[in-house]
């Protein structure tokens, strides 16, 4: 967490003298105005599925790959992590945007990955795990999360590892990138225009042909299908 304090606001960083608590204690307050950002980032996810779906099978298979997709839907998924685990909703901004930087990573490494149902359960819970880890002040461990998240311990442990290493360690966000990622989920939710993060997630699902705004509904009520209520739950 250090290296936040004192940076210079003529970057577009923090106030002077702002410690990495004060920032973190801010972003979680403007997140908690916002309890439908995990609505709307399960959406964005969800909508990014659906595309990619129909595109050929993936040919690189990573240790976020599941065997077959995961019956629980990923509206549900989310809401799950976000009961159970009891983390900020700011986790969930903070979990797109490690998202994205681990997918320019695999890009980088010329390996194609695109979010799918085979990948998006472990992808969003190793995401929003780490997180949770790196701004709250409390967090459950990883044997918790496994239940959370219906995975093994011993292979959350593995996601949380590679996770990490194909993201380079990088878990600071500045206040600048937190606030431009979140305005773009609200106003994507909207259905607004106007995005200055051209190659994140959001402006992926965006560049989509998107059917009528009103198929939204339906789609919430598809994911909710699969039900998350209850303590147990295994994705396969």
């Amino acid at each position: 967490m250090a290296g936040a304090a004192g940076e210079n606001p003529a970057n577009g960083d923090l106030a002077p003298m702002q410690s990495m608590a004060e920032f973190t204690q801010q972003m979680k307050a403007d997140a908690e105005q916002q309890q439908c950002l995990v609505p709307i980032v399960a959406k964005l996810l969800a909508k990014l599925v659906e595309e990619n779906d129909k595109l050929p099978a993936d040919k690189e298979i990573t240790v976020f790959h599941a065997q077959k997709a995961p019956a629980v839907g990923v509206l549900d998924y989310a809401e799950r992590i976000a009961k159970y685990s009891s983390c900020s909703y700011c986790c969930f901004v903070v979990g797109v945007i490690y998202m994205d930087r681990f997918i320019r990573q695999q890009r980088a490494l010329q390996r194609e990955f695109r979010v799918n149902s085979l990948n998006v359960h472990r992808l969003m819970l190793s995401s929003i795990m780490v997180a949770a880890k790196f701004l709250d002040d409390f967090y459950y461990s990883n044997e918790f999360w496994a239940k959370i998240g219906g995975v093994p311990n011993s292979e959350l442990n593995t996601l949380e590892l590679e996770f990490l290493f194909l993201t380079n360690f990088e878990l600071h966000v500045k206040r600048e990138t937190y606030d431009g990622y979140r305005e773009e989920l609200l106003a994507w939710s909207a259905g607004a225009s106007g995005f200055s993060h051209t190659k994140s997630l959001v402006c992926e699902v965006r560049s989509l042909t998107v059917s009528d705004r009103s198929e939204d509904a339906g789609m919430e009520a598809e994911q909710r299908g699969s039900g998350a209520e209850g303590d147990a739950m295994i994705i396969d």
